[in-house]
C-alpha cells in the first residue's frame, strides 16, 4: 500500500518531480544559487556532477600546504579509501581540535563536498592563519561505497551512522580510531536530510529549511556541553546562517509511518556520532541541509550551507579555545573522579511537547504546520541505577573487551587470582525486537534483543576476567556499551551472550572499591 501511495504522490505532483529529482519552479525559486565560487572537484566542470572517488583522491593528492597532512583512516568494505586530513600549525600554546565527519550516508553528497572545499580554502593564505589556533580533521567521505552506489547505507546495509558504539563495521571503526587519535573537542556531522516523500505522504507539504542543527541529546551526557553549545555554538552558527540569508532550526524528522504524525529531534540512543561523540566529552553536533530526493538541484546553496556551518564552527572554537580546552579538560576530570557515585540513567524518552514548523505547500507558499514533538532537549528518565566504580566480563567475552578497547576505553585483564564481591546482572526478562531509529527505519544487523535485568550479590573467584574501571574520562561511553537495559548496549545487540543454562550474563558490576583491583 505505501508503495502504491508513493507511486500516486509522483503522478499527483510532477511539478515537484520527485522521479526527476527536479523540483517545481515556484518550488525552486525559493533557493537561489550563491553567487560564490567554490573550489571543489563537483564545481570545476560546466555542469555539477557529484565527485566520484577517484576525483575526490586525485583533488586532495592536489592540496599543498606545509600544515597538511593526508593519509588513509582506513578502507571500506568494497576496498575503497577513507582519506583523512589534517591540518596543524606547529606552535608553543595547547590548541582545540575540530574533527569534520561528511558523507556517513553516501546519498547525501552536500557535506562532503563541502568538506573538501573547506580543505582547499585551508591551503590558501586567507584561511591558514586559523591554524595559529585551532587543529583541523577532516574525514570528507566516511562511506565511500554508499557515495561510489548513491545510496545510504555501507555495502553490507548497515547504517554507519548507528554503529558508533558496536563497532561492526569497518568504516564505523576507522572512524573511531580517529576519535581515540586526535581527541577532538569539537565535532561536526555534516548531513542532508529528505526533501518530499514522507512528509508529502502525512502533511501534504515540503521541507523548507535550508539548514537543521542539533547538538548531542544523550543519557548521561555531562550538563556542560549542552551549556557550552547552547551559548556559544547555535548563536554563532545561526548568525552565519542568517547572514547568508539561508533559513534554519533545530533537527528533526518523522517515522515512515504515514499514520504516525509525530515529528522528532534527533534521537537520545548513545549509537549515533553525534551522541557518542558527546560522551566522548566534545561539543558535538549534527548538521542537515536540505538535499535527499532533489539530485544536484540547489547543489551550490546546500554545499555553502555546509561550509557556512563549518566555518562558523572553527570561529566559534577559536574565539573560545581556552574555554573549550578547559571543559574538555575538567569533563575528563570529572568523569574519572565520579566512579562509584550517584546514579547513571540507563533508559529514557524524548518528551512531547507541541512545536511549530515552517514548510512550503507545492505552490511554494509558507505554509506554518504545528505538530506533536518529541523533544531531544527533554529526556524523561525510565530507568536509573548507582554508578558502578567498575564492570568486570568473563573471559569467554573477548570480542566485547576488544570492542571497547577500540573505542579508546581502557581494559584491562586479570592475570592473578582474585576472591572479589561483585554484583551479577541475571535476565528477568528477554524477547526478540527490531531496532528503528526515530524515524522507524529498520536495517540490517538491527535484530536486538531486549532485556530486564536485576544484580545479585556474590562471592567469586575471578582470574583472566576483564576489568573495565570507571574512573576513567571515557567512563559514560562504557556505561552506554555494558548496561544491558539499553538497546544500544553489547547485550541488546549480541556481543554479550546470554548464558542459555542459567540466564545470567557474563558480565558484572562491583560498587565498592576493591583495593586488590587498583
Amino acid at each position: 500500500m505505501l508503495k502504491v501511495l508513493r507511486f500516486c504522490i509522483i503522478l499527483l505532483y510532477p511539478c515537484l518531480g520527485i522521479a526527476q529529482k527536479t523540483e517545481s519552479s515556484c518550488v525552486a525559486a525559493q533557493y537561489p544559487d550563491p553567487a560564490i565560487e567554490i573550489h571543489s572537484p563537483a564545481f570545476m566542470r560546466k555542469k555539477i556532477q557529484f565527485t566520484s572517488q577517484g576525483a575526490m583522491l586525485h583533488f586532495i593528492q592536489q592540496l599543498r600546504s606545509p600544515y597538511l597532512r593526508t593519509r588513509s583512516a582506513g578502507v571500506s568494505q568494497e576496498g575503497r579509501e577513507i582519506p583523512l586530513l589534517i591540518f596543524s600549525k606547529p606552535t608553543q600554546s595547547q590548541k582545540p581540535t575540530v574533527l569534520i565527519v561528511a558523507q556517513q550516508h553516501g546519498n547525501e553528497p552536500a557535506g562532503g563536498e563541502a568538506a573538501l572545499a573547506v580543505a582547499w580554502q585551508l591551503t590558501q593564505t586567507l584561511y591558514s592563519s586559523l591554524l595559529d589556533k585551532v587543529n583541523i580533521i577532516i574525514v570528507p567521505r566516511a562511506n565511500p561505497d554508499g557515495a561510489a552506489h548513491f545510496v545510504r547505507n555501507l555495502a553490507n546495509g548497515y547504517n554507519l551512522n548507528r554503529d558508533h558504539l558496536e563497532l561492526v563495521t569497518p568504516e564505523a571503526r576507522a572512524i573511531a580510531k580517529v576519535f581515540v587519535e586526535y581527541q577532538p573537542d569539537v565535532v561536526l556531522d555534516c548531513h542532508e536530510f529528505t526533501v518530499a516523500v514522507r512528509w508529502l505522504e502525512k502533511f501534504s507539504l515540503l521541507q523548507k529549511y535550508d539548514g537543521l542543527l542539533q547538538s548531542a541529546t544523550t543519557m548521561n551526557l555531562p550538563a556542560a556541553l549542552n551549556d557550552i553549545s547552547l551559548r556559544f555554538y547555535y548563536p554563532a552558527i545561526n548568525r552565519a546562517f542568517d547572514q547568508k540569508h539561508l533559513t534554519h532550526s533545530l533537527y528533526y524528522t518523522t517515522s515512515h509511518d504515514v499514520q504516525n504524525k509525530i515529528v522528532s529531534m534527533g534521537g537520545i540512543v548513545p549509537d549515533t556520532s553525534r551522541n557518542i561523540a558527546g560522551l566522548r566529552n566534545a561539543i558535538s553536533f549534527l548538521l542537515e541541509t536540505r538535499g535527499v530526493g532533489l539530485g544536484t538541484a540547489h547543489f551550490k546553496r546546500r554545499v555553502m550551507t555546509h561550509m557556512t556551518a563549518i566555518h562558523a564552527v572553527f570561529d566559534t572554537t577559536v574565539q573560545h579555545a581556552n574555554e573549550i580546552i578547559s571543559l574538555h579538560d575538567r569533563l575528563n576530570n570529572q568523569i574519572s573522579e565520579s566512579a562509584g557515585r550517584g546514579q547513571i540513567i540507563i533508559l529514557g524518552r524524548a518528551l512531547k511537547e507541541k512545536h511549530e514548523l515552517s514548510m512550503l505547500d507545492k505552490q511554494g507558499h509558507t505554509k506554518l504546520l504545528l505538530v506533536d514533538w518529541r523533544s531531544a532537549f527533554h529526556i524523561q528518565k525510565t530507568l536509573t541505577r548507582q554508578r558502578p566504580f567498575s564492570y568486570l566480563l568473563a573471559p569467554t567475552e573477548k570480542l566485547a573487551a576488544e570492542r571497547l578497547t577500540m573505542l579508546g576505553i581502557k581494559v584491562y585483564q586479570i592475570t592473578n587470582p582474585l576472591h572479589l564481591s561483585v554484583q551479577q546482572y541475571q535476565i528477568v526478562s528477554v524477547m526478540k525486537k527490531t531496532k528503528h531509529d526515530v524515524t522507524g527505519s529498520a536495517g540490517a544487523a538491527n535484530e536486538v534483543i531486549q532485556v530486564k535485568t536485576q544484580l545479585k550479590s556474590l562471592t567469586m573467584n575471578v582470574q583472566h576476567y576483564f576489568y573495565v574501571p570507571l574512573n576513567q574520562p571515557l567512563a559514560n561511553l562504557a556505561i552506554a556499551a555494558l548496561e544491558p537495559e539499553s538497546e544500544s548496549s553489547y547485550v541488546s545487540n549480541h556481543l554479550i551472550k546470554i548464558r542459555r543454562d542459567s540466564f545470567k550474563l557474563p558480565l558484572f558490576s562491583l560498587t565498592i572499591v576493591t583495593s586488590s583491583l587498583l
